[in-house]
C-alpha cells in the first residue's frame, strides 16, 4: 500500500479525533455526526496528504498553500454535502467574515496553524511510524474498510434522495 494511502487514513482518523474532541469541549458530547460510519473524516485525509506533499515539493510557498488547501477542501466539502444531500455538519454563517457558511476567517486561522503543526511536528513522527509499519496487511484492511464505508454511505444517501 502506498505511503499516501496510509497518511490519508491517519490524517482522516486524526481529523475525526480533532472534531470529536472539539465537539466535547463545545457541546459536552464526544461523538459528532459524521457523513461516514467509521472514524475517518476524508476531508482531513485529503488535507493532510495535500499539505504534506505541498510542503515536501514546494516548501518556500507553503505559507500560501497552508491557507488555500484547507479552505478549498472545507468549502468544497461543505458545499457538496449541502447541495447533494442537504447536510450541513458545520455552519459559519454567524461569523463576521465567512463565505456561504462553509468557511470563515476564524477557522481559516486555525487551519493555517494546524497545517504548520502537521508538517513540522506530526509528519516527521508519521514518517518514522510508517517506516516501521511499512506494508502491514492491517493498512490494506483499513483502507478497504474505508472504501466500503464510502460506498455504503453514498448508496444509502442516494437511495434516500431518490425515495423522496
Amino acid at each position: 500500500m502506498s505511503r499516501l494511502k496510509q497518511e490519508f487514513l491517519i490524517y482522516g482518523f486524526l481529523g475525526w479525533m480533532l472534531e470529536n474532541c472539539y465537539n466535547k469541549l463545545v457541546t459536552g458530547r464526544f461523538i459528532k455526526p459524521n457523513f461516514l460510519h467509521g472514524p475517518i473524516k476524508p476531508m482531513y485525509g485529503f488535507g493532510g496528504v495535500l499539505l504534506t506533499e505541498s510542503y515536501r515539493r514546494y516548501p518556500s510557498s507553503f505559507r500560501y498553500t497552508s491557507i488555500v488547501i484547507p479552505l478549498f477542501i472545507e468549502w468544497c466539502s461543505g458545499k457538496w454535502l449541502d447541495c447533494r444531500y442537504q447536510l450541513k455538519y458545520w455552519d459559519y454563517s454567524r461569523e463576521k467574515v465567512q463565505l456561504g457558511g462553509y468557511i470563515c476567517l476564524k477557522f481559516a486561522i486555525y487551519w493555517v496553524l494546524l497545517a504548520q503543526l502537521v508538517v513540522r511536528t506530526i509528519q516527521p513522527v508519521l514518517d518514522k511510524l510508517l517506516a516501521v509499519t511499512g506494508q502491514m496487511t492491517l493498512w490494506q484492511a483499513m483502507f478497504r474498510s474505508l472504501l466500503l464505508d464510502c460506498a455504503w454511505t453514498i448508496y444509502r444517501h442516494e437511495k434516500e434522495i431518490h425515495q423522496i
